[in-house]
């Protein structure tokens, strides 16, 4: 169906083209109002300033995000193979299955037992086999000793093919040593024995034997090889009763009862000797601790003065491997070591810094020269 054109009078089109501006404003105002409202929406309260905080906050937030700590939170590691034991069990496998051996070779002799009815082979066909080294090692140093003796005699009935215009005796005197000095005594700790009126031998060598009587130790370390012997010069107006105790013991070789009990390397080597009940040195001893001074040698015998009232149960005294000037006042020293340093040198790498000893070391001989 076809349209017509409507004609349209000049203020109808005045009115259609107001009520179109008007509309136009309208909408311009609602789209102004919307944004207006949008902003103040963005815009926090504040101002500028909150504004500035809210972006110093956010670069806060970005730096503390990137921050890596310093401090190891992580947990500790998990050993699987410590708490669940996969290490040791080869180990207790192979204990098990001696544990096994051991079980059945008890049980093939139980029966053998049993059919036997108690019956035995007395006669044991296999070598037996010596468990400690001490037999052989003893056997040993008794064939040493014994090739040492036939090698001196031999020595000893050599003669000169040459006549050299000198007799035998004077031969011999002329190989010794040079003679000693007279033993001078230290007037000081002869002092206090003036009043007793002690007769003192008249010949040089007499008096060295009472006052300076020289023992030895041989040593031994367990279970491996001789280390030697050393020579021991006492004092006896130092500890009277000490060195009468430790000549006694010597005398009746009594080594076995010398205990080496604790050696500090660079320091000393400490000994018991256990004592008799009725033994003198129970009781307050006689002494005097000025007759050797630590500081001028190595290798003093000394004993701490807390024993000087007696000592309880073994005579406890110590070898010294330096000069120890610091003890002087608290020990008394009654003994030098006159040969056998290097002993004393080598027995020191047998020892700990606690004192216990990493290996055994015994006294296999002892005796009074």
């Amino acid at each position: 169906m076809a349209e017509y054109p409507v004609c349209v009078s000049s203020s109808t089109r005045e009115l259609a083209r107001l009520t179109a501006e008007e509309v136009q404003i309208a909408t311009k105002e609602v789209v102004q109002r919307k944004k207006t409202a949008k902003v103040a929406k963005n815009t926090p309260p504040g101002g500028a300033q909150m504004v500035m905080r809210q972006k110093m906050w956010r670069q806060h937030r970005e730096r503390v995000k990137g921050a890596v700590s310093m401090v190891d939170a992580e947990p500790p590691g998990f050993q699987a193979a410590r708490i669940t034991g996969v290490n040791n069990l080869r180990d207790e496998a192979s204990v098990f299955m001696q544990r096994t051996r051991a079980n059945i070779q008890l049980l093939v002799e139980i029966s053998r037992t049993m059919r036997t009815h108690g019956a035995i082979n007395p006669f044991r066909y296999e070598a037996v086999h010596g468990v400690s080294s001490i037999p052989a090692a003893l056997l040993q140093l008794e064939q040493l000793e014994r090739i040492n003796r036939d090698f001196g005699r031999r020595i000893m009935e050599v003669t000169s093919e040459v006549d050299s215009g000198l007799s035998y005796k004077r031969t011999r005197e002329g190989r010794n040593a040079k003679p000693l000095p007279p033993l001078e005594l230290p007037a000081q700790a002869m002092a206090k024995y003036e009043a007793f009126s002690i007769p003192l031998p008249k010949s040089d060598e007499e008096l060295r034997r009472l006052f300076r009587p020289k023992i030895y130790f041989d040593f031994y370390l367990k279970d491996a090889r001789p280390l030697g012997r050393i020579v021991v010069q006492l004092y006896t107006e130092a500890a009277p009763l000490v060195v009468l105790q430790l000549v006694k013991s010597c005398m009746c070789n009594q080594h076995s009862k010398f205990m080496v009990t604790r050696l500090f390397p660079n320091l000393w080597l400490e000994t018991d000797l256990p004592l008799a009940p009725d033994s003198l040195l129970r009781q307050p001893l006689e002494y005097d601790a000025k007759v050797i001074d630590h500081g001028a040698s190595s290798y003093v015998l000394s004993f701490s003065k807390a024993h000087v009232k007696g000592f309880a149960q073994h005579l406890s005294f110590a070898i010294s491997f330096k000069p120890l000037a610091v003890v002087n006042g608290s020990r008394v020293g009654f003994g030098r070591i006159l040969k056998g340093g290097k002993i004393c040198d080598c027995i020191q790498s047998y020892g700990t810094k606690n004192g216990k000893l990493s290996r055994g070391l015994h006294f296999t001989e002892c005796g009074l020269l």
